[in-house]
């Protein structure tokens, strides 16, 4: 199923076509591609870039939260480029040198995962934004449940004032009201309760701040004007992802963002990669996560496992823990993993149980789309009071769901009766509910940096501690982690397999093939090098097509 839209960047009748890899091209993540024609521009996604914010940041030093962009272009998280940023984040100490972008008319984002969308909010407002409702829903809940940071408001914002103190300068929160983004709904028409969750803003303190005529933002809406455009969507780990294909006077041009052929919903990447074929395209930038390295060995070139084969393995799993606590930690916002386990709860005669965070975002992806699950029934909220609540928190316990909260007593009482999905960040919880054992069950990506290695090793401890079994990861001898199943298979993979990209390339059949969002771009040349010209984009490049 495709999406036909116009972007209004006027690019027919143009000889140019550029591509820069503002970020992303030699990384998993941190995407933010620059597609340019003459002075007009788009961006394919502008998302945070893990693998560089790790270099030098963690949860105890972050970047100063009063210097704007300083911080981040300085170390390197955020490209040393001119002309997009927003004005109030710029330091005056910060001097920008790279390229001079004249136009950006649009960021065209694929899908609500941080990596792709959490840098949006360094942008200038007057850019805007065009993605799915789905999508739009998600980085919306996402952003009212973040504590405001420079450029993590890729919405909503309070523009900064320059202020001194002790001879330093400063960018602090200024009183004036709510800025907003707009963001353009690429599939369908934002419904009326979408209309009243996108003004909603469940900050007490903001709210009696603003102005009541700048409560309902008009800043989203149905589709853009200009050229043809189509986006389709595709399958990933996250609802509402979607791929783009935008048509130039030099031909078409496929954006995959990040997708997979094997989920429950792969129907709509074989859509995707037929309609792209059909469309004989004149450059495809396609998503590597899985491209092998160098080694011939490397587990990447083999098939995938499918969310079915997860579904198998979590019931076998919970249909033979008895009475005891069970645990399933799948990663945020992959709500086909957590239907999965809300099925396997049910059949289990067991209740699902989330955190608030978790609640806030079904809630908002539910206005979207009726059919993703909320709390009720057979899905309750974790409430373990503390002195200082977040305001969606405050929301979710206080006034959206407070028909279907479950304390942690309760929890400890009958650890048969639940299941709870937490993760590491979570641990803190057994305190309060004391199990004697139970069962973790691990859903989610294998650690990929020497941090997260720590944090298994943590949560190794947290569960010894309190007699629980972990399910598809141990701590060897050596207390390292091993990520390994002697169940079956419990994690399926976001992204499409080395044999998946081989044969979606092949099929779709471009001129010019530019990989990103890989650590191994190399493979597509040794792959494909002597089939189409293959472009290897370097940061800050400019790509002439």
């Amino acid at each position: 199923m495709q999406h036909r839209f116009t972007l209004e960047l006027a690019f027919s009748n143009m000889d140019g076509l550029t591509l820069t890899s503002l970020d992303g091209a030699d990384t998993i993540g941190g995407s933010k591609l620059l597609l340019e024609y003459d002075g007009h521009g788009a961006l394919l996604d502008f998302g945070m870039n893990f693998a560089r914010t790790n270099r030098y940041y963690e949860e105890y030093i972050k970047p100063r939260s009063t210097t704007g962009l300083l911080d981040h272009v300085t170390m390197g998280t955020m490209p040393d480029v001119r002309g997009i940023y927003r004005r109030d984040l710029m330091h005056p100490n910060l001097v920008l040198t790279g390229k001079d972008v004249v136009r950006v008319d649009a960021v065209l984002l694929s899908h609500g995962h941080i990596d792709h969308s959490g840098d949006i909010g360094f942008l200038k407002r007057d850019i805007p934004v065009a993605t799915t409702a789905m999508t739009a829903a998600i980085v919306k809940a996402s952003e009212d449940c973040t504590r405001n940071e420079p450029g993590r408001e890729p919405i909503y914002f309070v523009e900064r004032d320059l202020r001194e103190k002790r001879g330093a300068k400063l960018l602090c929160r200024s009183r004036g009201g709510i800025l907003w983004r707009k963001y353009h709904l690429l599939d369908t028409a934002p419904t009326e309760s979408l209309n009243e969750f996108w003004a909603f803003i469940p900050s007490h303190a903001l709210k009696r701040r603003l102005d009541p005529a700048e409560t309902v933002p008009a800043g989203l809406s149905h589709g853009l004007e200009g050229i043809d455009c189509e986006m389709m969507p595709v399958d990933h780990s996250i609802k509402g992802a979607c791929a783009f294909l935008l048509d130039t006077s030099k031909g078409r041009i496929v954006y995959t963002g990040d997708l997979r052929m094997h989920g429950l919903e792969q129907e709509m990447t074989r859509e995707f990669v037929s309609k792209a074929r059909a469309s004989k395209p004149y450059v495809m930038v396609i998503e590597g996560t899985r491209a092998p390295g160098d080694r011939e060995d490397d587990s990447s070139t083999s098939s995938s496992t499918t969310e079915g084969e997860v579904r198998e393995t979590a019931d076998l799993i919970l249909s033979a823990v008895g009475g005891d606590l069970a645990i399933a930690d799948f990663g945020p916002r992959n709500v086909e993993r957590l239907e999965i386990f809300l099925d396997a709860s049910r059949r289990s005669r067991r209740r699902l149980v989330v955190t608030a965070k978790d609640a806030y975002l079904l809630h908002a992806m539910h206005i979207v789309d009726p059919s993703v699950p909320i709390p009720g029934g057979d899905m309750l909220v974790y409430d373990s009071p503390k002195g200082s609540t977040d305001k969606y928190e405050e929301w979710v316990v206080e006034h959206g769901y407070t028909d279907s909260l479950v304390r942690p007593t309760e929890v400890g009482r009958s650890p048969g009766d639940y299941l709870l999905s937490m993760s590491f960040y979570d641990m803190k919880h057994l305190i309060d509910i004391k199990p004697d054992r139970g069962h973790y069950i691990f859903s989610s990506s294998e650690a990929h940096n020497e941090e997260q290695i720590i944090d298994f090793i943590r949560l190794g401890r947290w569960l010894t501690r309190f007699g629980i079994r972990a399910h598809g990861f141990r701590i060897d001898e050596e207390e390292k982690p091993v990520f390994e199943s002697e169940d079956g298979a419990l994690h399926a993979s976001g992204h499409a397999s080395a044999k998946d990209l081989t044969k979606m390339v092949r099929e779709i059949d471009p001129e010019i093939l530019i990989p990103v969002h890989t650590e191994n771009p190399k493979w597509f040349e040794r792959t494909f090098s002597g089939e189409r010209k293959v472009i290897l984009p370097k940061r800050y490049e400019t790509v002439v097509l």
